[in-house]
């Protein structure tokens, strides 16, 4: 089962008997869910590392456009799910977990979502790892479209003049795990073939070289 239908069915079990209008007037968690992502994608900036998107998030809605039976924790969870699992879909980074704050405004005219963000960095599980081939260490690929390099400003820094200031992405997208090379001056390899600054796909046990520097891709996801 996909990400989007995963979601959905989450949406329309939240839904299910809570009115028997069929939220005749009020607008259905599915729609909440489709409004909000659209307006997170119109939240976007393009960075040096590619899109990213806000992950703490004030959202708002008119009274009348929200079903009162509704449980608005379980709807602020999954509207929280529905941001994450499309991040990773389309490849947007966020810097730490979502968490949105769900008011509703006789301020905002009926049948419209509001929302606005920013970003608040935070510590967030890893999607993937590289294992040294010595055991020597382990890099954790946290946030999606994590940096690794030498310069102080990497999600990931490998203090090893093998490695380039701002050597290789990894990020996570349509389900896979995908790497590119940012003209490293040693290079990145995996399964001994260079990289380029095309992204390619990344898989559990390939052998991803930063130079000289050894390590095994091990995916989280």
């Amino acid at each position: 089962m996909n990400l989007a239908r995963g979601l959905e069915l989450r949406l329309e079990k939240l839904a299910d008997g809570v009115s028997a209008s069929v939220f005749r007037g009020t607008m259905h968690p599915i729609d909440i869910a489709s409004r909000l992502i659209r307006q997170v994608e119109f939240l976007s900036v393009d960075t040096h590392v590619g899109p990213e998107v806000p992950n703490d998030l004030v959202v708002r809605l008119n009274p009348a456009d929200l079903d009162e039976a509704l449980d608005r924790d379980e709807l602020v969870a999954e509207l929280e799910n529905a941001v994450t699992e499309t991040a990773a879909e389309q490849g947007w980074r966020l810097v730490g977990p979502v968490r949105i704050q769900f008011t509703t405004t006789s301020g905002v005219p009926r049948g419209i979502l509001q929302a606005e963000g920013r970003n608040r960095h935070a510590p967030i599980s890893p999607w993937g790892q590289l294992l040294a081939d010595d055991g020597s260490a382990v890099l954790s690929l946290s946030l999606n479209r994590t940096l690794i390099g030498r310069a102080l400003d990497c999600d990931v820094r490998v203090a090893n003049q093998e490695v380039s200031r701002h050597h290789v992405l990894f990020y996570r997208k349509s389900g896979a795990a995908m790497a590119r090379d940012l003209e490293s001056a040693n290079g990145t390899c995996i399964n001994g073939v260079a990289l380029t600054a095309l992204p390619v796909s990344v898989n559990a046990g390939d052998s991803v070289m930063l130079g000289e520097l050894t390590f095994v891709f091990r995916p989280l996801f």
